[in-house]
């Protein structure tokens, strides 16, 4: 018998009836998760009258929000597969997604009505809108049409497009069942319980945040507040007043709270767990989150869409007895080092981090090629470079594809990075390889300095040459108001070295 998966309305119904359920919280009001599966089965049957079928690919275009999750339940209620799509997208990113997808409709949030419309416009796509909390009260933003049945084709539980960082996305093919185990190795490892209260900060359209940040607490009963964007303030205010306990904080987040020094205590002896990831966080800003909630655990997760959610999460002590771990792997999942041959690397030995096990994507959609290139042997390659220490614990030396080659030597951005984040001026930083003439690729900082202060490019590079050795040592410095980064606050490099791609 298949398992009551987390992903279907009648999981949804069950988490209702337990004893002290939790539930969804949105715009100060409690949202119970049986109120979420009667709005997700209404929205499902609305669809259906209007021609959505079950292996149709849906569009869900919103911000976090009671209407997210009802798209999403509904969508699965359906037999239907998801294919979420950032709020920040424009029409014309919007509809080649949609194109990319065979999308039979797209789902949107008032806010995003135009930009829905004139996407499924472009691509002659069916186009619906919903309110964004409870009741729903769906409308036709644009009739659709007809769409071929998709016979034989077994349904994925959502198609995920990458973040993009280094060009084009790329659709993930997702399964329930990869789902399934995600959630579950992502809440034991983090050690959930139903009486935590966690803040979805980051958007839920993107599938790892979906996985931990609300996936996660449904399948305990747990409560999730649902905020629609970073605030800062907003979201300390929220947890004062829903007592959240625990922080999951992305990329450019992190500096923001860490820029604060300090929260009132209320918030301090409210959260019991603060976790970072989505991008590498420097030792310094996570011994600050330390010092600003000294009650709170501080957790360090490492994953990808391609593994679905988490890969690897470093709790506790170990993150500061370990500096720069990104912990052991989760439960249910597999994690090598590699080496080019294809050998596994002993301890302290740089390689290839491969992954293995259920929460491994079935392939990119309509990308025999690239799927090629990442799933071998039953392996899912993540690009990134690594090693395993001796009692298991896993660190990130770098991307192989941005990997900057200096006169032979090899330079991980990601270790210059984090060496001048160091300096007290500077605000953010992106290191990329550019051109030379001599040495074939120069190590290149693009800067933000701090409220806009000046900084001496010369004794940033000096600064930086204290403390790396001479090849690593940045060449060239530009300065810029803010880094380019994309839904999930990564930093678009591939934009960075359009920009000064040059000598």
């Amino acid at each position: 018998m298949r398992p009551l998966l987390p992903t279907s309305l009648a999981f949804l119904r069950l988490q209702a009836r337990r004893r002290d359920p939790g539930g969804l919280v949105f715009g100060g009001r409690d949202l119970s998760y049986g109120e979420v599966a009667d709005a997700s089965d209404h929205l499902a049957d609305w669809l259906a009258r209007r021609g959505v079928r079950a292996r149709d690919h849906i569009g869900i275009m919103a911000a976090n929000e009671p209407a997210l999750v009802a798209m999403l339940f509904a969508t699965w209620g359906l037999g239907a597969t998801a294919v979420p799509i950032s709020i920040r997208s424009t029409a014309a990113e919007t509809a080649r997604l949609l194109e990319h997808a065979k999308a039979a409709a797209l789902l949107s949030d008032p806010l995003r009505a135009d930009v829905a419309r004139e996407a499924a416009t472009r691509t002659g796509t069916a186009a619906f809108v919903c309110a964004a909390d409870v009741p729903l009260t769906p409308r036709v933003l644009r009739r659709g049409k007809a769409n071929a049945r998709r016979p034989g084709v077994p349904a994925l539980a959502a198609i995920a497009y990458t973040s993009g960082t280094t060009g084009a996305p790329k659709g993930v093919m997702l399964t329930h069942e990869n789902l399934l185990w995600a959630i579950l190795a992502c809440a034991h490892a983090r050690g959930d319980t139903p009486a935590s209260v966690g803040a979805c900060l980051s958007p839920l359209t993107h599938t790892p945040v979906l996985v931990s940040h609300l996936l996660c607490r449904i399948i305990l009963g747990s409560t999730a507040v649902l905020l629609e964007r970073f605030d800062l303030p907003a979201v300390l205010e929220a947890v004062e007043r829903f007592g959240i306990t625990d922080l999951s904080l992305i990329g450019g987040m992190v500096f923001d709270v860490v820029a604060m020094g300090s929260v009132s205590p209320r918030v301090r002896d409210s959260v019991r767990k603060v976790s970072v990831g989505g991008a590498p966080t420097p030792m310094e800003a996570k011994r600050a989150l330390a010092r600003i909630f000294p009650g709170a655990e501080v957790i360090e997760a490492y994953g990808q869409t391609e593994s679905t959610d988490g890969v690897t999460m470093a709790r506790g002590t170990s993150v500061f007895d370990r500096e720069g771990t990104v912990g052991r792997p989760n439960p249910h999942v597999i994690v090598a080092v590699r080496r080019a041959d294809g050998s596994l690397a002993g301890p302290g030995e740089t390689g290839d981090i491969v992954i293995g096990g259920p929460t491994v994507m079935a392939g990119y959609y309509k990308a025999r090629a690239a799927t090629d290139a990442v799933l071998k042997d039953g392996w899912l390659h993540t690009g990134d470079l690594g090693h395993r220490d001796a009692d298991g614990f896993i660190f990130l030396t770098g991307r192989s594809k941005d990997v900057i080659i200096t006169g032979g030597e090899n330079v991980s951005p990601t270790e210059v990075e984090d060496v001048l984040r160091t300096h007290p001026d500077v605000a953010d930083v992106a290191v990329i390889g550019t051109p030379h003439p001599r040495f074939g690729e120069q190590v290149t900082a693009v800067v933000v300095s701090r409220d806009g202060k000046p900084i001496d490019a010369d004794q940033l590079a000096a600064f930086a040459g204290e403390r790396l050795a001479g090849f690593k040592k940045p060449r060239r410095i530009e300065f810029v108001p803010s880094l380019p980064r994309n839904a999930a606050n990564k930093v678009q490099t591939h934009l960075l070295k359009r920009q000064f791609g040059h000598q």
